[in-house]
């Protein structure tokens, strides 16, 4: 076949236009051929809501009436704190049903105003936000796109989930450095799961 005939060989007529396909190179290959960047990042299981329970006069505790892992209910009592005033007494309580991952006061101590005195974590919803997605990555994410998490501490168990938020302006991180947060909703994780463990996540394309 000459060259004129090859190069003929390769168009298309179309009425009055001719169409010449181009053949697939390197630098071109199929839509077939081409693969999506996969995006992974680090991130951290934090409940959907927690709340650090503080009193607002301070003084001495006179009651804690709850433990650590114990279920509590919307506005229950946690402790009551006697002020600088006679008879003064403040009942610290719970901003949401949910259960208490932390007590930092005793019976007997005394606590400046606004001293913080347990931490109530709603733990029937967890979430995961990012800690390093940078200008690089941030471009592959967006929301409803599924993800894969892996948790190094419960060798390397493999759960799905969803982002949820994603931040359109960066925030500075400790190291300086600018982060854009990501919020992952979890789905069907299993009881060893607790806030506080590290995952591997990635983005599916």
């Amino acid at each position: 076949m000459n060259k004129r005939l090859r190069e003929i060989v390769g168009c298309v007529l179309i009425g009055v236009l001719v169409s010449c396909a181009t053949p697939p190179t390197a630098a071109n290959p199929p839509a077939a051929e081409r693969t999506s960047v996969v995006a992974s990042t680090r991130g951290r299981v934090v409940p959907i809501r927690l709340a650090q329970v503080g009193t607002i006069n301070g003084g001495v505790v006179l009651q804690v009436s709850i433990e650590i892992g114990d279920t509590i209910m919307e506005q229950q009592e946690i402790a009551r704190v006697r002020g600088a005033s006679a008879g003064a007494v403040e009942i610290v309580s719970s901003p949401f049903a949910g259960t208490v991952t932390d007590i930092l006061v005793h019976f007997g101590d005394t606590v400046l105003p606004g001293a913080i005195v347990a931490s109530v974590a709603d733990l029937h919803r967890l979430q995961v936000e990012t800690s390093d997605v940078d200008e690089y990555v941030i471009g592959a994410v967006r929301r409803g796109q599924s993800a894969r998490l892996t948790v190094d501490a419960l060798d390397r168990l493999e759960l799905n989930g969803v982002v949820r938020a994603v931040s359109l302006v960066p925030r500075v991180a400790g190291s300086g450095d600018q982060q854009y947060p990501v919020i992952i909703d979890l789905y069907n994780w299993p009881e060893s799961l607790r806030p506080g463990m590290t995952v591997k996540i990635t983005f599916e394309p």
